[in-house]
């Protein structure tokens, strides 16, 4: 089962958001501070082991701090049910009530049990996952694997059959009795051990202090749960090296984050019925950078539906799963539809930033007449994040306030030293350098950071040296796509340093304030022994920087989602600098 809307109103820092998630992976990404807790915690109570209620909530609680702000909290489930907790809602018979119901519809516990998912915080001791907790992950797990244990049989010797549970039972009793409480027993067939003594002392006394004859009341000690033959299950890890087992729970919190990671795959592939969503906090957490890829990848098949290559059908529906994340190796550019970027501000509160594939082939079909498919758009964007040369910075930008969009190498190495000399802390402020491996892909990540609402400036070559030459067509071309991004009709840059953009007239290395001809590492090494201070600094530099730290959040959308309009065509010469 899966959910297919989120809705939170008044909840904390949220005054209303309305969330669409993903079939598969959802990631929610964000500053601190900026509601990601928020979200999760509103579902948890929701959804988490204790069964929800206002008795004790706070006007902190309510959006502004305002107790008439009425906190509702909403999923909509495949199965066409929405599951809600509201301090008001209707019944059918137009009663006005508050807490939980579904449907409109009054709920019951078990009912609950049925939508609830398993959520998974920054902690990651397995005590936390154990089956004693039947609301844990593996607790879950084992739950549904009872189910199936209980409906069961088994065949006897003589050919007849019994249930599993009642084999189970059986053995289990003559351990007890005739082993486990055979403990300082004189004979073997005796009942005058330690463990007997004790057993008939808890009756005796039990039916003495409750005034109730012994047949009326018995207590008795058992080796399982008669509800959960499961539940009373435990962990153990033994280790070849030195000869040891120990309880998963004592060993370091790198072993107990594995084995968590290992118990939450085990719930995808198992064909359990009713697997909801799962909830997961920060899964970057104990582990090291090639292992949180890993983790990444294992996320990423347990959300894909398992197909079968000879019919095509769908041999296992994949994981519905929920992740907030500070690391960008938990995400992909090439699958930007899973991202929900988290922002927040006085007038809305927590709000998210998404963006959708269709958008982009709309866009693209409006813009050059090209047809395409999803697949073949994230194709692209697959391919642009595969050659930026440094993909790990493309994913970090979409944790960043702001972003530098430059061509290459030459620019990801000088940028920071320039600022630098200018003591412009650009990592302090949230900004990172991405470089798009060209520059007839910056306009393909202007396009997609300025969707998620992040502010991009962009420094390029305009390559004017081209003219004449066999690159014009292509150069000018290339231009005319960055020109395009802020409405402006232009095929050369002027060097000028506009609100969004830097077009150097002919290329970064003309500008520094020395002749070469190097590129890439050398021009780096170059230009640290040739500007030395910020006497030396070319003034484009401080410009750029007055730009960048005075960028607000993008207006709009720069995707052409219907006709173009016939508004007049704003000029390179008219732009303000």
């Amino acid at each position: 089962m899966k959910i297919k809307k989120i809705i939170i109103e008044n909840y904390k820092s949220i005054k209303r958001l309305e969330v669409i998630p993903r079939p598969g992976l959802n990631v929610y990404i964000g500053e601190n501070s900026v509601g990601k807790s928020n979200i999760f915690d509103a579902i948890n109570w929701l959804l988490g082991p204790v069964y929800p209620s206002f008795n004790s909530t706070t006007p902190q609680d309510h959006w502004g701090g305002l107790l008439e702000n009425k906190i509702k909290i909403s999923l909509e489930y495949s199965d066409g049910n929405i599951l809600e907790l509201a301090e008001e809602w209707t019944d059918s018979y137009g009663k006005q009530k508050t807490g939980l119901n579904l449907s409109g519809g009054y709920i019951k516990g078990e009912q609950r049990e049925r939508y609830c998912s398993a959520y998974l915080g920054t902690e990651r001791e397995v005590k936390d996952y154990l089956p004693l907790n039947r609301w844990s992950l593996l607790g879950r797990v084992l739950q549904q694997i009872n189910a199936v244990f209980l409906s069961e049989d088994m065949s006897n010797i003589d050919g007849s059959t019994k249930q599993k549970s009642d084999a189970l039972k059986a053995k289990l009793h003559e351990i007890r009795d005739n082993i486990l409480f055979s403990v300082g027993r004189t004979a073997p067939a005796g009942k005058d051990g330690l463990m007997d003594k004790f057993v008939s002392i808890l009756q005796e006394e039990s039916a003495k202090q409750l005034n109730r004859r012994q047949d009326e009341f018995t207590i008795d000690l058992s080796l399982y749960d008669p509800w959960n033959f499961f539940r009373t299950l435990q962990l153990l890890v033994s280790e070849s090296d030195t000869g040891m087992t120990f309880q998963a729970s004592v060993l370091g919190m790198g072993v107990q984050a594995s084995i968590t990671i290992a118990i939450l795959k085990a719930y995808a592939q198992l064909s359990l019925p009713n697997k909801t969503p799962i909830f997961l906090d920060e899964p970057e957490l104990f582990l090291h950078p090639q292992a949180q890829r890993n983790f990444y990848n294992l996320l990423r098949e347990m959300s894909e539906n398992e197909i079968d290559p000879s019919s095509g059908e769908v041999k296992r529906e994949g994981l519905q799963i929920f992740y907030t994340t500070h690391s960008p190796n938990f995400l992909r550019t090439d699958f930007f539809d899973e991202i929900h970027l988290i922002r927040k501000n006085k007038e809305r509160g927590t709000y998210i930033n998404t963006a959708e594939f269709q958008d982009f082939v709309d866009d693209l079909k409006i813009r050059k007449g090209i047809n395409s498919s999803l697949e073949e758009m994230s194709l692209h964007f697959k391919n642009a994040y595969e050659n930026t040369g440094d993909s790990q910075k493309a994913n970090e930008a979409f944790f960043a306030r702001k972003i530098i969009l430059v061509e290459g190498q030459s620019e990801s190495l000088i940028l920071p030293y320039l600022f630098e000399l200018l003591k412009f802390d650009f990592i302090k402020e949230g900004i990172t350098i991405v470089r798009c491996g060209g520059k007839d892909e910056i306009d393909r990540f202007f396009r997609l950071y300025n969707e998620f609402g992040i502010p991009c400036f962009i420094i390029f070559d305009g390559d004017k040296q081209h003219l004449g030459t066999k690159d014009e067509a292509s150069t000018k071309k290339k231009n005319s796509a960055i020109f395009e991004l802020f409405g402006i009709t232009a095929e050369w840059a002027d060097g000028k340093v506009y609100d969004r953009f830097l077009g150097f007239e002919n290329d970064l290395e003309s500008n520094l304030g020395f002749s070469t001809t190097k590129k890439g590492l050398d021009l780096y090494i170059e230009t640290k022994s040739k500007i030395i201070s910020v006497k030396n600094l070319p003034t484009w530099v401080s410009t750029v920087v007055e730009k960048v730290k005075s960028m607000d959040d993008p207006s709009g959308s720069v995707l052409k989602k219907a006709a173009p309009a016939n508004d007049d065509e704003i000029r390179i010469e008219d732009i303000p600098f």
